[in-house]
């Protein structure tokens, strides 16, 4: 059972450093495009997700193509609060895959990079409301008077994100309350 564990392990632990080493060249890349390949047609359609499932914009108020560039400047630094709290989230699993990967499973460092994984992406959500009220700024502050926005909204997939990261969490205390019992078992002889 834990060579089985450990080989899955290595293997996530390695998708969470691709995706850790690949997001943000993937958001430099995206906004320095001037925006066709993250809000044009064609192939890009499929990663308009990025910015679009957290900002509110509509037709009327979508921005001029390409964006001018202290749009794409000041849209990959306001794209940074949620890349931030991805990538953090990202290097406490791979530390922790990298536990797992190493027969570590039920130990203090375990619990810490779970609990860890929790609070971040607690973090990351409290921060969404922030990045989009900033995004929507960015993106409609070179239309005409009258059709420049700021909105904030809260989505069924912020609260469900909420859920997650206060699962995490719980379950960080749970092992806790594990570990701390299977340790106070191998002191009693």
């Amino acid at each position: 059972m834990e060579r089985r564990i450990q080989r899955f392990a290595k293997v996530f632990r390695t998708i969470f450093i691709a995706a850790f080493v690949l997001s943000p060249v993937v958001m430099t890349v995206l906004w320095l495009s001037g925006g066709e390949l993250l809000f044009g047609g064609g192939w890009s359609t499929t990663i308009i997700g990025l910015v679009r499932d957290n900002v509110s914009l509509d037709a009327a108020h979508a921005p001029a193509f390409p964006l001018a560039w202290s749009q794409r400047w000041l849209g990959l630094a306001v794209g940074l609060i949620p890349l931030g709290a991805t990538m953090l989230c990202l290097w406490w699993l791979v530390r922790l895959f990298g536990l797992f990967s190493a027969g570590e499973i039920f130990s203090g460092n375990t619990v810490k990079y779970i609990r860890r994984t929790g609070w971040t992406m607690l973090a990351g959500v409290a921060l969404m409301p922030i990045h989009e009220a900033l995004m929507t700024l960015v993106l409609t502050i070179h239309n005409p008077p009258g059709q420049r926005m700021i909105t904030i909204s809260l989505e069924s997939g912020d609260i469900r994100d909420l859920l997650i990261a206060g699962i995490i969490i719980l379950v960080s205390w749970i092992m806790d309350e594990g570990r701390k019992l299977r340790e106070t078992d191998e002191l009693t002889v």
